[in-house]
């Protein structure tokens, strides 16, 4: 497999935070999406991968870097943050099972903070922090924000298999009583940045790689 490389093009859409996927073929359920948590829960599922999405990423010369799952409980939020430390758009693959009007939320802050420790995390976001100390078996660092000090950019439910941009400030929101779990994969390319263990894929990146299988802008 030659590992992809991107020609530079560029996004002329405003939205860089969400596209739904048209794949050739359906993304199976994680086992632990049949489980109900009390509370809001996170799980990394390595070296957990699903045989078809390995089979389309090689075709494209990609891999994947990293499987997850998450589940945001009826009248739940997972606060908002990026997922690393920085604002970087990095790119995942999401499929959600759960109500409709369950979504991710992108943001916009001036006030978001770099965050390495729990203590920290619920120091800055009080009763928006939802999870308890078990909420996660990997400490997270990540750049959180409190909602009072953030602009609501964009809104997708993700029942649909779905490109986002997780480097950007996001969030998910259940306003039902019925739970939401989803399913995660961290697409990547060893040509591009953490050379073999595969380099994440920016979201733009990702638009192009992924052109023939995205819908609308």
């Amino acid at each position: 497999m030659t590992p992809w490389s991107p020609t530079g093009k560029k996004l002329t859409s405003k939205n860089i935070f969400h596209r739904y996927m048209k794949l050739p073929f359906e993304i199976a359920k994680h086992p632990l999406c049949d489980t109900t948590p009390d509370t809001v829960a996170h799980v990394d599922i390595n070296p957990y991968r699903d045989p078809k999405i390995e089979a389309f990423n090689a075709s494209l010369g990609l891999i994947t870097k990293h499987t997850e799952v998450f589940y945001t409980p009826p009248g739940g939020e997972l606060p908002i943050h990026a997922d690393d430390l920085t604002i970087d758009n990095r790119a995942k693959i999401n499929i959600t099972w759960g109500p409709p009007e369950g979504t991710v939320r992108w943001w916009k802050s001036e006030n978001a903070q770099a965050i390495t420790d729990l203590e920290s995390a619920k120091e800055m976001l009080g009763d928006e922090l939802q999870p308890d100390e078990d909420f996660s078996k990997r400490q997270h660092t990540n750049l959180l924000a409190k909602k009072e000090d953030c602009e609501l950019l964009w809104e997708a439910n993700t029942n649909k298999v779905s490109l986002l941009n997780v480097g950007q400030l996001h969030s998910t929101y259940n306003p039902t009583n019925v739970g939401r779990w989803t399913l995660c994969f961290v697409p990547a390319s060893e040509a591009l940045r953490g050379g073999l263990n595969g380099g994440y894929l920016t979201f733009e990146e990702a638009v192009e790689v992924y052109a023939d299988y995205i819908i609308g802008e």
